[in-house]
């Protein structure tokens, strides 16, 4: 008799397990659905893929403890399915390493580009500059000697008229010593008037000394107070003035 009840009492505890299994991996089929879904779709399968994959599964183990009357099998059920998914979780990690690192390797090459781009940036900004200055200094170079040249046509006009009116000065002188028999006096001044004659007609007929010094004087001041490209437009002058001379 005891047996009998044994063997029944052990039946019904292997139907209660059979049932407990079988109820309890509907219901983790039914919960994991989502889950295995978003596994299968690649969900989890980018940068922080893990840390996803990590609060997904948690709520499922949540949502499975809430289910009632699961009988004696609900933990075996549970640890089962969560061995198997050891290998998975596994696979999503290294994906999620491998993923965030070349997404890190991503950002700072993009962060490189852009440093360099930036800095060409800067660097055609600055040529820019560079530029409108140097363009700046030859317009006031051109206007410089368009106003020296004319400063020294005024001042060799003058002089012109200075060295004219001490020729007629000097012609009075002459005739005045002719006159009270001042012979030698006068033959030297003749002379004087001669090389003074000659001297403003040279003025008169040659300009390219006068054109010479203009680029010297500015070529000295330019490549003194200006800044490089300046100085070597300076020097350029220089040179150019040597072809007057």
């Amino acid at each position: 008799m005891q047996e009998i009840i044994k063997n029944k009492k052990e039946g019904f505890l292997l139907q209660n397990e059979e049932a407990s299994v079988k109820f309890c991996q509907a219901k983790l089929d039914q919960l994991s659905k989502a889950l295995m879904e978003s596994i299968s779709a690649g969900t989890f399968s980018v940068p922080g893929g893990h840390k996803l994959y990590r609060k997904t599964k948690e709520r499922f183990e949540w949502d499975y403890c809430q289910v009632p009357r699961k009988g004696v099998k609900a933990y075996e059920v549970l640890q089962n399915f969560l061995q198997s998914q050891v290998a998975t979780e596994k696979s999503i990690l290294q994906a999620d390493e491998a993923l965030t690192y070349r997404e890190k390797a991503i950002a700072e090459e993009r962060a490189r580009k852009e440093a360099t781009e930036k800095e060409q940036e800067l660097l055609r900004q600055k040529h820019w500059e560079q530029q409108q200055q140097m363009e700046a200094q030859e317009r006031n170079l051109r206007e410089d000697i368009v106003r020296l040249r004319e400063k020294l046509e005024r001042e060799r006009e003058n002089l012109l008229r200075e060295q004219e009116r001490m020729l007629e000065h000097r012609l009075k002188i002459q005739n005045d010593l002719l006159t009270e028999g001042f012979s030698n006096e006068s033959e030297q001044m003749r002379e004087e008037m001669n090389r003074l004659r000659n001297m403003i007609e040279n003025n008169k007929k040659d300009k390219t000394l006068w054109i010479a010094r203009a680029l010297d004087t500015l070529a000295t001041e330019t490549t003194a107070i200006l800044s490089v490209p300046a100085k070597l437009i300076g020097q350029g002058l220089k040179g150019l003035s040597s072809l007057f001379k």
